[in-house]
């Protein structure tokens, strides 16, 4: 879960509750949205998660508390290791809550608006790290089956960067399934109404045609553009003028902005930025191979070295207020 700077805010729930399932309530962390998170601890062996409960004043809405654990379920079947971790789900009457892995890092959100407030930018092996780990989840997560077999026909619809979690030491986690389209879900999308932020959908998903993985694909694809050139490729003034983009703007070659983008990174990123989707790539996971072989074996471990340097480098004061989560717990209400 994102546990960032920017999310911090007042709770609506107006008392802290000591425990939620099996975890002891240390102390809340972030907040906004829908819900609040909080640290929590597993009596069992101590160790520490991040606890997302729903806002106090949306505990009665049923279609909140249906999503919220439509995602929990979801969230449940998925163990990999570029997608955050989910442990249990739960509700009493006052609280709504899921445990999750605890992480410590920030947003690629963040990063671009860090990496812009001081004119820089990302090395392509990092961009290319980066892209190919969320493309790993996403193959994972659209390849998943249920206990008998059954494809449970995943897609995410809601790539862009607030779903991508970069931590302090270099991981890449896929976040944030709330809107993700799954067989079984309590609470199918109503037609007419278009799932995800504008900027990062693909062009059938603004046209609402029946969706598959490629989709996804598109979403990545945008957001490695982005991360080349540190531009915007589709976000313009308008809603209206955002889904025109998508549907028929131009798709420059990255090296038109950033000439330091190797050819073969910038033909990845237009390959996934394919409008037709049948000249996309099929799939995520050869998008992962494909930039995975562009890295090598030194890129790879060059990459993620890199990305945990530059989190040091551009937040020094977050990184030690979330290591403080992980002290023995008389110096932990300092840090929170």
């Amino acid at each position: 879960m994102s546990l960032t700077r920017a999310a911090r805010s007042t709770s609506s729930c107006p008392t802290r509750p000591a425990e939620l399932g099996q975890h002891a309530v240390l102390g809340k962390i972030a907040g906004g949205g829908l819900s609040t998170i909080y640290l929590g601890r597993r009596p069992a062996d101590g160790g520490l998660v991040a606890l997302k409960v729903v806002r106090h004043d949306l505990r009665g809405d049923d279609e909140v508390l249906s999503m919220f654990f439509d995602e929990a379920r979801l969230l449940e079947r998925l163990v990999h290791p570029n997608i955050v971790r989910t442990f249990e789900h739960g509700a009493d009457p006052d609280h709504a809550f899921i445990a999750m892995e605890l992480l410590l890092g920030t947003t690629l959100a963040e990063v671009q608006r860090a990496c812009a407030s001081r004119g820089m930018g990302l090395h392509p092996e990092a961009v290319a790290w980066i892209g190919a780990r969320v493309a790993d989840a996403l193959e994972y997560a659209h390849d998943r089956a249920d206990d008998r077999g059954q494809p449970l026909g995943i897609i995410h619809r809601d790539v862009n960067p607030s779903n991508i979690f970069l931590g302090f030491d270099g991981e890449v986690k896929l976040i944030d399934f709330g809107l993700a389209k799954c067989r079984g879900r309590a609470l199918p999308t109503r037609r007419g109404v278009i799932k995800g932020k504008l900027p990062y959908l693909s062009p059938e998903q603004i046209m609402q045609l029946p969706l598959d993985r490629r989709s996804d694909v598109f979403g990545l694809g945008t957001t490695l553009w982005e991360l080349c050139t540190m531009r915007r490729l589709f976000g313009r003034a308008t809603d209206v003028a955002t889904v025109r983009a998508v549907h028929c703007g131009p798709i420059p070659d990255p090296r038109v902005l950033a000439p330091d983008v190797p050819p073969e990174l910038a033909a990845i990123v237009l390959h996934a930025l394919e409008r037709n989707r049948e000249r996309r790539y099929e799939s995520a996971g050869k998008l992962a191979r494909h930039l995975d072989a562009l890295l090598g074996a030194a890129g790879r471990a060059a990459a993620t070295a890199s990305l945990a340097e530059m989190q040091r480098t551009l937040f020094p004061a977050e990184r030690e207020r979330q290591r403080g989560w992980r002290r023995p717990a008389l110096t932990l209400a300092r840090a929170l």
